[in-house]
């Protein structure tokens, strides 16, 4: 995760981003009149916000969380749960799941997180495995069958049924997590995971206990993890054990490649092409695996960085030949 800016405030850069994204909101809640279109962009928000966990640990600290699908099945299955075993609402089931990824976040930080590169990957991609194996044969969790048939849910007087509350609701959160991920790159913690993740033997120098910023990064990623697959509930109205697949964390690392891990808003960028663009284009299932393999192999061999870098190229590439025009 790189640290921008000044550490007293948002940058300049980011805010304006941010102001632009809530304006866009206003905009579709206000513009669109199609169900299908607003609960596929309120998914989308859901979905950016998976992203933007995954890439804490990504852009943060250099490794692959192929694990971060169980904080998102946590998040899916406890409100799901207390809605129906104990007659919860919506809201308290996001903050038991929030809660609850916290706390295991720090147990499997605590064993996983010395190893590095491809060995915590996977590690954390055989815990996916575990809870997805567990979830399919639990009785609370409804085997594999998942649990369904929610009678309400909303946060607070929110009816999320609504699919224009549901995607205003979406949206508004996700500006909130992108406005305190921020503040997080800013902030003193940012720029330690930065020099942790441009050199953890450099950091160790200097003073930075490298294990416990990684335990802290894992740590804070969770509940962002579990408040994106809280958020999913009102589409999909079912929580199953594929919530837990590994295969949903490589959708949100794709995304957050695609669209710039060292950008902020880089994930939300991903999410958006990764989510939308297959359903606008009408692409089969196999198309769109086709289409997103190679469009990743581009990236990482032309622009590691991602859509942000092949912007900085061609902006860089235009003011070059401006001045030599000149």
């Amino acid at each position: 995760m790189k640290a921008l800016g000044n550490r007293s405030g948002l940058p300049l850069k980011q805010l304006g981003l941010i102001a632009f994204g809530g304006l866009l909101i206003a905009g579709i809640g206000l513009g669109f009149e199609s169900a299908f279109l607003l609960g596929l962009a309120a998914y989308t928000c859901a979905f950016a916000i998976f992203a933007l966990s995954v890439n804490i640990m990504l852009g943060g600290i250099g490794e692959v969380p192929l694990g971060q699908c169980v904080f998102f099945g946590i998040g899916s299955y406890a409100p799901a749960i207390v809605m129906q075993q104990g007659g919860y609402p919506f809201e308290v089931g996001i903050l038991i799941g929030m809660t609850v990824s916290a706390f295991l976040a720090i147990l499997i930080g605590w064993l996983t997180l010395r190893l590095t590169g491809a060995y915590f990957s996977i590690v954390s991609w055989g815990l996916s495995g575990v809870a997805m194996v567990t979830a399919l044969n639990l009785e609370v969790t409804g085997g594999p069958l998942g649990l369904f048939g929610f009678t309400r849910l909303a946060i607070g007087p929110f009816d999320l049924s609504s699919p224009k509350v549901y995607f205003i609701a979406s949206a508004v959160i996700l500006l909130v997590v992108l406005v305190f991920l921020a503040h997080v790159r800013s902030s003193r913690f940012g720029n330690a995971l930065e020099s942790t993740r441009q050199s953890s033997h450099l950091a160790q120098s200097l003073g930075i206990n490298v294990f416990r910023e990684r335990l802290k990064a894992l740590v804070l990623s969770a509940p962002i993890a579990a408040l994106a697959g809280s958020l999913c509930i009102p589409y999909t109205q079912i929580v199953t054990p594929e919530v837990m697949s590994v295969i949903r964390t490589v959708d949100a690392l794709l995304a957050a490649l695609i669209g710039g891990t060292s950008l902020l808003i880089g994930p939300v960028i991903g999410a958006v092409i990764f989510t939308i663009l297959p359903q606008l284009m009408h692409f089969d299932a196999n198309v769109k695996v086709l289409v997103f393999s190679l469009l990743i192999i581009f990236i990482i061999m032309v622009a590691p960085g991602g859509l942000h870098q092949l912007y900085k190229s061609a902006v860089a590439r235009y003011r070059h030949g401006k001045k030599e025009r000149a």
